[in-house]
């Protein structure tokens, strides 16, 4: 079994190094903040496509995916077969009104079609939503880092957390976009030869490893019970998945900001439609990595008496460790240095996108909303973004040391985004497709389905969260919006009498 060695950590550093000096390249093309926060919308179809994947993969898909595998089964995976049509739709029916618009944040649309208010909610949802995330995504590549270091746990966040938010700060979204391509390449490299090493230790016999993993109920891929409080259910799954990603590559800042970076609207939705599909086997195959994996590990119980050793306290800790685990220790010299150097320089571009885009919403909908002056030019917001970004980080920084007490690294994500994103969802959606919809209506009724999942959360699994509060916010906003004009209209007949 073999260790980490200089050659690979001199490999990581040597790719990180030149990673972030590669993004600093495009600092001197940030004259304004429209160059910070959007590039000045002069990317190109293909490179958005490549990031918005890299991004939505990160640490947390690259290693949660083969840690739920590992530890579960493959109903998780069902999520990718909503993917394409979730986005699609996402992309064609909400980002191209936004798009038209030439917005900075999706939620100023929602003060063009409402108020402020709604304004103000959903962008703090956001800053919620992706809070949490952020510090999911610096928590799970400072797993690796420790795995494969040896070093302190504490220590690997701080290092990436700070590092990362202090090169954020000098880049901007071009410079992210150009490192994620990149990053995308290293990473689907890193699911090849992982594979390629796992067949070869089994004489390249599929159906031996996946009697192996069935052999343990890891091959399982749907559960039909129809129970709300059962786990990772077909319905369960289908449900999160089609909320999570209307929200992700709808209405949430960090990915539609990427396509706000487009040329032109052909540019738009070419990327679109080549990541939906892209994404597909690029995920299926992280979860069949999983798969792949503990059948390694049940023929090398020394492999399984080091991961589990990692954190004998918590095996669900330690297991999620198991795929940078196998990366140090199964993985030729050099190869597993570039692996995990990958892992750990996508992670630093989604949590810089994830910064930038948290910066803009608070720069936009927040600063320059209330405190705009005439006096103040471009350049002003320009650096309130570096600074707000330096600050989130250290929130970000400070929140991973805690969200790992709260399950699998996918779980983690997964209960943070749930329990927010579906009333978020539906003030965009009452915006866009009907026209009764108003403030108060729609004011009211996400706060309604935000009390709901809060109160079911305890009784109904996760997976079910972002449904109920899709459905809850948008059938209380859409009546209580009728409520309301009747009662508008019944008082102005009451005036005219």
């Amino acid at each position: 079994m073999s260790s980490w060695s200089f050659i690979d950590f001199g490999v990581m550093i040597v790719y990180i190094v030149g990673i972030v000096i590669f993004g600093s390249l495009f600092v001197r093309r940030q004259k304004t903040a429209s160059d910070f926060f959007l590039a000045n919308r002069r990317i190109r179809w293909l490179p958005i496509a490549l990031s918005v994947i890299a991004a939505d993969l990160s640490a947390v898909s690259y290693m949660g995916a083969p840690a739920m595998a590992f530890q579960h089964d493959l109903r998780y995976a069902l999520t990718i077969l909503v993917f394409p049509f979730a986005v699609l739709t996402a992309v064609f029916v909400v980002v191209r009104v936004f798009y038209r618009l030439q917005v900075f944040t999706v939620y100023e649309y929602l003060e063009q079609r409402f108020h402020v208010s709604i304004r103000l909610l959903a962008a703090f949802l956001f800053l919620l939503t992706r809070g949490g995330w952020l510090a999911s995504v610096i928590y799970v590549p400072a797993l690796a880092l420790s795995v494969v270091t040896g070093a302190n746990l504490a220590v690997c966040i701080l290092a990436i957390g700070l590092l990362t938010a202090f090169y954020t700060a000098l880049g901007g979204i071009e410079g992210v976009i150009w490192c994620d391509v990149i990053h995308f390449c290293v990473l689907t490299f890193g699911i090849v030869i992982t594979l390629v090493f796992i067949l070869a230790d089994f004489g390249g016999s599929v159906p031996t490893i996946w009697a192996i993993a069935s052999e343990h109920g890891r091959t399982r891929m749907a559960n039909f019970d129809w129970r709300l409080s059962a786990e990772f259910t077909v319905w369960g799954i289908i449900a999160m998945s089609l909320v999570n990603n209307l929200s992700s590559y709808g209405t949430d800042q960090l990915v539609v900001q990427r396509y706000f970076t487009a040329k032109s609207m052909k540019d738009l939705l070419k990327s679109a439609v080549t990541q939906s599909f892209l994404v597909v086997p690029v995920i299926l195959s992280l979860y069949l990595v999983g798969t792949g994996l503990f059948a390694y590990y049940q023929q090398h119980p020394e492999m399984m008496q080091s991961l589990i050793g990692l954190d004998p306290d918590n095996q669900v800790q330690a297991v999620n460790r198991v795929f940078p685990h196998f990366i140090t220790h199964g993985l030729p010299v050099g190869i597993s240095g570039l692996v995990i150097a990958g892992i750990i320089a996508a992670t630093m571009s989604s949590l810089s996108a994830g910064l930038n885009s948290m910066s803009t919403v608070v720069v936009m909908d927040f600063y320059k909303r209330f405190f705009h002056h005439v006096d103040k030019e471009d350049g002003h917001y320009l650096r309130a973004g570096r600074i707000c970004t330096i600050l989130l980080g250290l929130a970000a920084t400070g929140g991973a040391f805690y969200v790992g007490r709260l399950g699998t690294i996918l779980e983690i994500t997964g209960k943070i985004s749930s329990f927010l994103v579906g009333p978020v969802v539906a003030m965009f959606l009452l915006g866009i497709l009907t026209k009764r919809a108003n403030t108060p209506g729609v004011f009211v009724g996400a706060l309604c389905g935000l009390g709901v999942v809060a109160a079911m959360s305890t009784s109904v699994f996760w997976l079910f969260w972002g449904m109920f509060g899709l459905t809850v916010s948008a059938l209380l906003g859409y009546v209580l919006s009728l409520a309301w004009s009747l009662v508008g209209v019944s008082h102005k007949a009451a005036q005219k009498q």
